[in-house]
């Protein structure tokens, strides 16, 4: 008989799986290149490659970054692997099918707590946070979300300031602005965190347009300098 932990284990293996083979076909539909993709989302070669192969997971911020790029909607890299059934008025999650992932590249694990219906405007995930890493990295991306203190004490970082949050607190914030969160203290801290967006691929194109446009800019005015 198949232990309650291996289930898991397996469902996290497959779901890991369907995310990097999702991320590898529509990086292929758009004719980038890994190293391409990598650079336009900060992350290495190597560990996207990782992805792409289901062997690793990454974090929300992340996941959502490389969404915006490849135009893929954010629903369709946190689907449940066993299929979906979105004309239904409403989907449960029970804790035991709940699969939590920690992503290496993050100072947290998440859990995905609703599965998608009809158009799916909202993802709803819980966070523990441990302390913040020595060499902190903001993410940015389309939309916006909302966080509420569960439990512990919280640090956000959006752009350049940082607020400290106590249980009971939550921020709403643009998800364009780099930002990150950690627990304060030594101990570790309970996110309750919804993000939404509206019409994802028409803004995710702008935005990223916007982006590379920037990112040319400053490469040519490096080059100058370097003249």
């Amino acid at each position: 008989m198949v232990s309650v932990e291996a289930g898991r284990r397996a469902r996290e293996a497959a779901r890991l799986a369907g995310i990097g083979a999702i991320i590898r076909r529509a990086r292929s539909a758009r004719g980038l290149t890994l190293d391409e993709l990598a650079g336009m989302v900060g992350l290495s070669v190597t560990f996207l490659s990782r992805i792409e192969r289901g062997l690793i997971a990454c974090s929300i911020g992340n996941l959502l970054e490389i969404a915006g790029v490849l135009q893929v909607r954010p629903a369709e890299l946190f689907a449940d692997i066993e299929g979906e059934d979105r004309t239904r008025a409403y989907r449960v999650v029970r804790s035991i099918d709940a699969v939590a992932s920690k992503g290496a590249d993050a100072n947290y694990a998440w859990r995905k707590l609703a599965l998608g219906i009809g158009e799916q405007r909202l993802e709803t995930f819980l966070l523990e946070l441990s302390a913040k890493p020595r060499k902190p990295t903001l993410v940015a991306h389309p939309g916006e979300e909302m966080c509420f203190v569960l439990d512990g004490s919280v640090e956000f970082q959006v752009g350049d300031e940082t607020i400290a949050l106590e249980r009971g607190d939550s921020i709403h914030l643009r998800s364009d602005v780099p930002h990150m969160a950690w627990a304060r203290g030594s101990g570790s801290a309970r996110l309750l965190m919804v993000t939404s967006i509206e019409n994802q691929s028409a803004i995710a194109v702008e935005w990223w347009s916007n982006i590379a446009g920037r990112k040319s800019e400053r490469e040519s005015t490096a080059k100058g300098r370097a003249k």
